[in-house]
């Protein structure tokens, strides 16, 4: 089906929630709303919703989702999700049926139609991840402080749905996360915030110094919904159970790294509406908290503890040395290579579990160490992530056929590189 435009609003102003409800009524398609150069996605059928999505790191929620369902499908490992990227971030020919003919389409949305085609997911287990990720999307859209939203709706259908939610229930769900959300503010603001430890002193008058520890190396740079992911846990149950620590100053939280600093808040405190219900919600949860030592027990027993092992082999020392201070304060374990020739034994030797690799070497560019790389048995899955001066340089084919797991441009910022390290270390 061709994408056509049928309507569009441009003089009406409309809260979000406004924008959601007048869904129940509407023609089936997308509707599409821009704010701050963000795009929403909201795609109905029947007065119901079947997919939701927004243009801020769209791969990124989808992996998360399927690694936080990974405990349920062990198949969704690490290697899929990488392999996902791969594919569908640049359709290949192959993969260019599972897309939907529109040029502004989700481009996460074929690789859930993959997966369910190859029979990586049931129909069911893509209806639970589709849920979830609708969840996530109105929960940020409605933080949206704009009563003046426009939209645009297009007949635009998806060709193959897994699930239908029903608007105004989805939205008395979603309100009620939000106002949880809120009443963890001023402090916690974000989902997207990431808790690091920075007093054990204080923490160990909650837990034992063992927990602490565990709860040390697993608060590295993950953000709540990140962490939910890794632990199997909701973000929103997370957080509430690591305030108590925030409150006391065990724990700090730094802002959402690029782009996620990027999204609305779910604390303002201007926003008046619901304000005495809020605290109600805080004095409930403050008294709940009280107890929570075993809360923390359980979060830090879920995921495995371990250092992390990251190689970086790029011939510029001056690179190297820009990556080492980047990971130098993150608990990482970082092995600098500068020689591509000496790269595969120390690589062997350490077995890390990832390889940060420079394109342009002499001697042994990165193409070939990466297809050496890939034909060791011990080393085949470790995500390689090939580093260029510029990424529209990058042979995407012949850096599939070597093997390589994703690509980072230069110049990069210390949050692009951690973003790209916990998307494959999650």
């Amino acid at each position: 089906m061709v994408c056509t435009t049928i309507d569009m609003i441009k003089d009406q102003k409309q809260s979000a929630r406004e924008v959601l409800r007048s869904l129940v009524s509407s023609k089936d398609g997308c509707m599409y709303v821009f704010h701050d150069q963000i795009r929403w996605a909201f795609y109905v059928e029947k007065g119901k919703l079947v997919y939701a999505s927004h243009s801020l790191e769209s791969f990124e929620r989808v992996e998360r989702h399927l690694r936080g369902l990974s405990r349920e499908v062990p198949t969704l490992n690490d290697k899929l999700r990488s392999q996902l990227r791969l594919m569908f971030d640049d359709l290949s020919p192959e993969t260019a049926k599972y897309k939907v003919t529109s040029e502004t389409l989700c481009t996460e949305y074929p690789a859930i139609r993959w997966l369910v085609g190859e029979n990586y997911l049931t129909k069911i287990i893509a209806g639970k991840l589709i849920a979830r990720i609708i969840q996530e999307v109105i929960e940020t859209f409605l933080c949206l402080p704009s009563n003046d939203l426009s939209h645009t709706f297009y007949e635009h259908l998806l060709k193959e749905t897994y699930c239908s939610l029903p608007i105004d229930r989805t939205l008395e769900v979603v309100e009620q996360r939000l106002q949880a959300w809120y009443s963890l503010g001023p402090t916690i603001y974000s989902p997207y915030q990431c808790p690091y430890l920075v007093s054990p002193t204080v923490a160990t008058k909650r837990m034992s110094a063992e927990t602490v520890q565990r709860l040390g190396l697993i608060l590295r740079g993950f953000n709540f919904c990140q962490l939910g992911a890794l632990l199997g846990k909701d973000a929103l149950a997370i957080a509430k159970q690591l305030s108590p620590l925030i409150r006391e100053g065990a724990i700090s939280l730094k802002e959402p790294l690029i782009p996620f600093n990027q999204l609305p808040r779910t604390y303002d405190p201007t926003l008046k509406e619901g304000s005495k219900k809020n605290e109600q919600l805080l004095e409930a949860d403050t008294k709940e908290e009280e107890g929570g030592d075993d809360d923390i027990s359980q979060i830090t027993s879920q995921q495995p503890v371990k250092t992390w092992k990251i190689v970086c082999i790029d011939d510029s020392e001056s690179m190297l040395s820009i990556i080492s201070s980047y990971l130098g304060n993150q608990d990482f374990q970082v092995t600098l290579i500068q020689d591509s020739m000496k790269a595969l034994m120390k690589i062997t030797s350490i077995r890390p579990d990832l390889i940060l690799l420079d394109i342009g070497m002499p001697n042994v560019d990165g193409y070939q160490l990466c297809s050496l790389i890939r034909k060791s048995s011990i080393l085949k899955d470790i995500p390689i992530v090939m580093v260029t001066g510029n990424k529209g340089l990058i042979d995407r084919a012949r850096a599939r056929l070597a093997g390589a797991t994703d690509y980072l441009a230069k110049p990069f910022v210390q949050a692009d590189l951690l973003r790209m390290i916990m998307r494959h270390l999650m």
